[in-house]
């Protein structure tokens, strides 16, 4: 199974490298590319030296919808510019995709902080509880099942979200026990009850019916 990896990028050539290198270290047949909305920084010139670049319209999901159209992988891997794959990653995905009855997953997450609250947060994403689960977790899909869903819904935060619930109706939706290592940046930079405090707050307010745009300014999604 081919597996395409899709990476919506805007303004991160601080973080970009790392999180190419590790797909490169990947083994077996498979594809990425590099979604850029906009940059006015380095990102295009450092993701072309492991990549191919696709200039997008601004918006993580309508970046995402892009890279997927024009992907040939059998499983489509949704990957944050500033989140590192584990080791063997592709190896477990295929593995697990043999199955023709799971539609996708993620995996679980850990950060580049050594901060006691950030390691339970990242203790409680190692339970499939969909409420728990984000695109910063490395979500996969089979290609079909993704144009079954249409794709992420293009709106402006919270796509992670909701394609993940939707998933579920397509089928099993599985957690690898593996981890993401994600950048912990916005914690650092906000606090991090704080920012876990405005991340439930997002979450319950999205499930309560809150508008999206209402909800936008609330949270703020710059990585």
């Amino acid at each position: 199974m081919k597996i395409s990896v899709i990476i919506p990028a805007l303004n991160e050539e601080f973080y970009i490298e790392k999180t190419l290198l590790s797909v490169i270290r990947q083994e077996g047949d498979y594809e990425f590319y590099v979604v850029d909305g906009g940059s006015t920084d380095n990102t295009v010139a450092i993701a072309k030296k492991y990549t191919s670049v696709i200039n997008s319209e601004r918006g993580r999901a309508i970046q995402m919808n892009k890279g997927a159209r024009l992907c040939k992988g059998d499983i489509l891997l949704f990957l944050h510019a500033d989140t590192l794959l584990p080791d063997n990653a592709f190896r477990e995905i295929r593995k697990r995709m043999k199955d023709d009855t799971v539609a996708g997953g993620s995996f679980y997450i850990e950060f580049d902080s050594d901060n006691l609250i950030l390691r339970g947060v990242s203790f409680i994403t190692r339970f499939n509880f969909r409420i728990f689960h984000f695109g910063d977790q490395g979500i996969f899909v089979r290609r079909d099942v993704f144009q079954t869903l249409n794709g992420y819904k293009e709106m402006p935060t919270m796509e992670d979200y909701d394609f993940y619930k939707r998933l579920a109706g397509q089928g099993k939706v599985i957690l690898l026990r593996m981890p993401m290592i994600s950048s912990a940046r916005r914690f650092v930079r906000k606090g991090v009850m704080k920012q876990l405090l405005i991340n439930k707050f997002v979450v319950l307010s999205y499930w309560a019916g809150v508008n999206i745009q209402t909800i936008k300014r609330f949270y703020d999604d710059t990585r």
